[in-house]
């Protein structure tokens, strides 16, 4: 890669020089592969730095503070996006950047323990198969709502279920969430799953009509992508005494999902980024890069209150569309082996904006596809302030994925890499590497909407073809090695390795 502007600095970072002096580091350890396409789009995005003065000269009532971006950060999973990279912390002040996390909001990771053996669960894959196939693409699921229900949800998330379902209320999965205790599920949920919203923005139609029960394909949706429930088995353990306090133990199962919120997110991203495009100064040039931005001050109260409870609308969602899932993981399991424990151990978003403080200025951090991983002492009251925060690291499809705990990391402002990260795009992936995939789908079990095992499916070429190259844009690849990632996070100071856990079947949309 030649890219004379980003400069090695230590064996885990890199920093970037530029014309605006704003301080840039990547980490990356020198084993990572970094995308030239990745820096160039870094590049772009920093460009953010003219609009935001623009911004300030034309219209200097626009702002309580002078913006200025404090800091940009990029985990060793860092790769192209759509202008801005994931893998990205931005740290502003003055100021917010609704794009800066994309369309899936509060897309993040969740993980349950179990009380079953990985033997017990190999051996009966194929009846789990069927299990899960019926419940997450045949019309198993049953998640009825009314439309308190759904207020409660956009409005609080987690605690709004909790407070509008009744015990009584029970149908379908509804049944699981109440085997979940309020209290300990809320502790193991970053900011306990319910971020407060004065109103509902841009999702009326979601609510529905009042009296009657509702049904949608959205709440218990995995999406696409790299989005999957994953059945894993507890492989290595790395540190016993976390390991001991967060109750794993070797060759338990566990599962890992991976989701945001899905259309919700589009629609309530796209509503918002709307509104923050109408206060751009009408006098001056859009920027190149598309990245627009929301002043903090006075003067954009209103745009600024549609833009933070629109986002917790989603947020919400997604806290929720994760729960679901795994609740349909539950069932699924216990269909097939009777009544199991199903205990959570942490679920965190990697795409959201968070309201922060520097020096005693309050500041904005954005992440892009980068998870929290706060240390000690920003945990103080949870579960978690004697280990550090649960900080769950996927693999690629197929590899290991990993439970750390986060150390607090101020250069990355409390983050860590939330996955291994695409090492080639995903229409490189589609051409060539064919007998690397044959590989792969005969050493790893996949569960798709569509049984590519039976034999009038496999006659319909055109379905099989569809679903296959879906697959082959997610092989492993087609993705970074997670040994060189995880080897980064360690060694920078990010979070510290707990366990390993290797897939047994992964379900994906």
């Amino acid at each position: 890669m030649n890219a004379p502007d980003l400069c090695r600095t230590g064996n885990h970072q890199l920093v970037m020089d530029n014309p605006y002096g704003i301080d840039v580091t990547v980490y990356a350890g020198e084993q990572v592969p970094i995308e030239a396409a990745a820096v160039d789009e870094l590049r772009s995005m920093l460009g953010l730095q003219e609009t935001v003065e623009a911004f300030h000269r034309v219209s200097p009532e626009s702002f309580d503070s002078p913006p200025r971006i404090e800091k940009v950060s990029l985990t060793p999973d860092f790769h192209k996006a759509r202008g801005i990279p994931v893998g990205t912390i931005l740290e502003t002040s003055g100021f917010v950047v609704p794009g800066a996390i994309g369309n899936d909001v509060n897309c993040g990771m969740r993980v349950h323990r179990t009380n079953l053996s990985a033997s017990q669960v190999l051996d009966c894959r194929d009846e789990l198969e069927t299990a899960c196939r019926t419940m997450f693409f045949e019309a198993g699921r049953r998640i009825p709502t009314r439309r308190e229900h759904r207020e409660g949800l956009l409005l609080r998330g987690i605690e709004g279920l909790y407070d509008t379902v009744p015990a009584s209320f029970d149908e379908g999965l509804w049944s699981y969430f109440h085997r979940c205790d309020r209290e300990p599920t809320l502790s193991h949920i970053d900011r306990k799953g319910s971020l407060n919203a004065d109103s509902i923005q841009g999702l009326t139609s979601f609510l529905g009509e009042d009296d009657r029960v509702h049904r949608d394909s959205q709440i218990g949706s995995i999406g696409g992508g790299n989005h999957f429930v994953e059945f894993q088995q507890l492989d290595r353990i790395v540190d016993g005494t976390i390991a001991h306090a967060w109750g794993l133990r070797p060759g338990m199962v566990t599962v890992m999902v991976h989701t945001g919120s899905v259309s919700i997110g589009h629609a309530s991203g796209s509503f918002y980024r709307e509104k923050v495009r109408q206060i751009y100064p009408a006098g001056l040039t859009h920027p190149d890069n598309g990245i627009f931005i929301l002043p903090d001050s006075a003067n954009h109260t209103e745009t600024a209150r549609v833009f933070w409870d629109a986002m917790y609308n989603a947020a919400n969602f997604a806290y929720a569309n994760r729960m679901f899932l795994a609740l349909m993981a539950w069932s699924s399991l216990e269909y097939v082996l009777g009544e199991i424990d199903f205990n959570l151990l942490y679920d965190a978003p990697h795409n959201m904006v968070w309201p922060s403080e520097r020096d005693g200025r309050q500041t904005v951090i954005h992440r892009k596809g980068a998870c929290p991983a706060r240390g000690f002492e920003a945990m103080a009251g949870t579960p978690f302030e004697y280990y550090g925060e649960p900080t769950l690291v996927p693999g690629s499809m197929g590899a290991s994925s990993y439970l750390l705990a986060g150390r607090g990391l101020d250069g990355t402002n409390q983050s860590a890499a939330h996955g291994a990260g695409r090492a080639i795009s995903r229409g490189k992936a589609m051409k060539g590497f064919d007998r690397e995939f044959e590989k792969f789908l005969e050493e790893f079990r996949v569960v798709t909407p569509v049984d590519l095992k039976r034999q009038d499916i496999r006659r319909r070429r055109d379905i099989v073809d569809k679903k296959l190259a879906d697959l082959k844009q997610e092989a492993p690849f087609a993705y970074k090695g997670i040994g060189p990632v995880i080897e980064t996070i360690e060694d920078s100071g990010m979070a510290k390795v707990v366990a390993e856990l290797k897939p047994i079947m992964t379900v994906k949309g």
